[in-house]
């Protein structure tokens, strides 16, 4: 994910070699040369250090660090989904997607003229960074329509952070409208025209949104202590230079908290067992975020001899964008329906095939006559379609891609901000001892996808999110 990176940069302590010490939090306070004129990287004297580098941030912002170091921002150029979606695009495309992916996923490593072929397995170290800090610490502007990585970074600019008496000791800083704007995080959260299509629209949503309306921005939901919710932030130093008085500021977050996490073992650390630990710390705060996002505000069933009509209302608590947004052709928000009579189940709707997939009519078991479609399903999830022309009708046949980039049109169902939905489920009459159990799920890759991309062996890293439930009668 490629949110905001909003580092409160007040000051770095001395770096004379290479190798930084991510764990250190203070340094000698007599190391620290005094040259408030510095205004940008290009003033430092070792050529072998690559000052564009998180690492050279870390010293002096060794929170900030360890926060984005666990962050999707940092994921996006690891991402083994990423780099075979990438690849499938440019293949399909007979290369004419070139950077328009990596420019967003690993904008350096673009900027170094890595091509848009590259992989995690051949990328630079810098390039590696993904979202690192001076892509939002040193973008100065942004063209025109926003989205696609509409900014310009100036690797000679001061630090760029949203409060205008910055103490200045190894980099200059100064004032920047732009890096607490929801234009630097439409920069990259709004995809469109290749080829033609509005891939992601989370910023646009935002510009139409109550939280536009309201003053409310990206950041104060993403880099808060809570995901998801515009609350009071802790009061800190957002650096810590031994010896060096600096002003008390509010601390935002920067693990990005947004719907994705790791599925690989060495990240964010090459020690798997601590990748783990913070995998597991991720999901919880996302499970936050989601709590934040949707829920389940009413169930109640409508009865008479022949069925059961049972009313479901699903409703966005996000004022800022739909529920889901971003890529959402593969983000899965459903709901699933089960109905119990004593120990049998008379009614079953959201559940999963053998594959783990909906029962949808892209399940591979449904298509192969093993598991009966479910046609009261009620899935979120963007579809992807293409029209193929029947020259003989003058009419177009449709059908439903996998992948954005191979269709013409996207149909998108996800709930606008705030919105109340109410859903209906036919079910059969029911005896009054009947149990309804109604969950909100959410899973950010359908294992299709995986196997599409040839990345099978991921499916059972897929983490299926309960958001919500409601359980209407049944037996104590």
């Amino acid at each position: 994910m490629k949110i905001l990176l909003l580092m409160l940069l007040v000051g770095c302590a001395d770096k004379s070699t290479s190798t930084v010490d991510t764990e250190a939090e203070n340094t000698d306070a007599s190391a620290i040369p005094d040259h408030p004129e510095d205004t940008g990287s290009d003033t430092h004297a070792d050529s072998s250090v690559d000052y564009r580098s998180a690492k050279w941030c870390a010293e002096c912002h060794p929170t900030q660090f360890s926060e984005w170091e666990q962050s999707m921002h940092r994921y996006a150029a690891h991402s083994p989904v990423f780099d075979h979606m990438a690849a499938k695009a440019f293949r399909d495309t007979a290369g004419a997607t070139g950077t328009f992916c990596t420019g967003c996923h690993s904008p350096l490593g673009t900027m170094d003229g890595e091509p848009g072929t590259t992989m995690a397995a051949d990328r630079s170290d810098i390039s590696l960074e993904g979202v690192t800090c001076v892509v939002c610490h040193q973008a100065v502007s942004h063209s025109q329509p926003i989205g696609n990585t509409s900014i310009e970074i100036d690797l000679n600019a001061p630090m760029q952070g949203p409060f205008d008496d910055a103490v200045m000791l190894e980099h200059g800083s100064a004032k920047s409208e732009l890096i607490s704007s929801p234009e630097l995080c439409g920069s990259c959260h709004d995809v469109f025209n290749f080829p033609g299509l509005r891939i992601e629209e989370a910023y646009t949503e935002y510009q139409e949104s109550p939280a536009a309306d309201m003053g409310i921005r990206c950041q104060d939901c993403h880099m808060g202590p809570e995901p998801g919710v515009p609350v009071e932030r802790s009061i800190g130093k957002a650096a810590v230079v031994d010896g060096i008085q600096l002003p008390q500021r509010p601390i935002s977050s920067h693990r990005f908290i947004g719907p994705d996490y790791s599925l690989i073992d060495n990240f964010p650390y090459a020690d798997t067992a601590a990748s783990s630990e913070a995998q597991e710390e991720m999901k919880t705060q996302i499970d936050t975020l989601l709590k934040n996002a949707v829920h389940i505000t009413d169930v109640s069933t409508d009865e008479d001899p022949e069925q059961t009509t049972l009313n479901v209302v699903i409703e966005n608590r996000t004022s800022g964008h739909n529920v889901p947004t971003g890529f959402t052709s593969e983000r899965q928000l459903w709901v699933e329906v089960e109905v119990k009579e004593g120990d049998e189940t008379v009614f079953v709707s959201g559940n999963l095939d053998a594959d783990g997939d909906l029962r949808d009519h892209l399940s591979w078991s449904v298509i192969a006559g093993e598991a009966e479609l479910d046609t009261q399903l009620v899935n979120f999830q963007s579809l992807n379609l293409l029209r193929v022309m029947d020259v003989s009708l003058g009419i177009p046949d449709v059908y439903e891609t996998i992948f954005p980039f191979d269709a013409d049109y996207i149909v998108r169902r996800s709930l606008a901000p705030l919105e109340a939905r109410t859903l209906q489920y036919t079910l059969p009459p029911l005896s009054p001892e009947a149990q309804i159990t109604v969950r909100l799920r959410y899973r950010n890759l359908p294992p299709y996808v995986l196997r599409a991309l040839d990345l099978g062996d991921l499916v059972s890293r897929l983490h299926i999110f309960d958001i919500d439930e409601v359980v209407l009668g049944g037996t104590e």
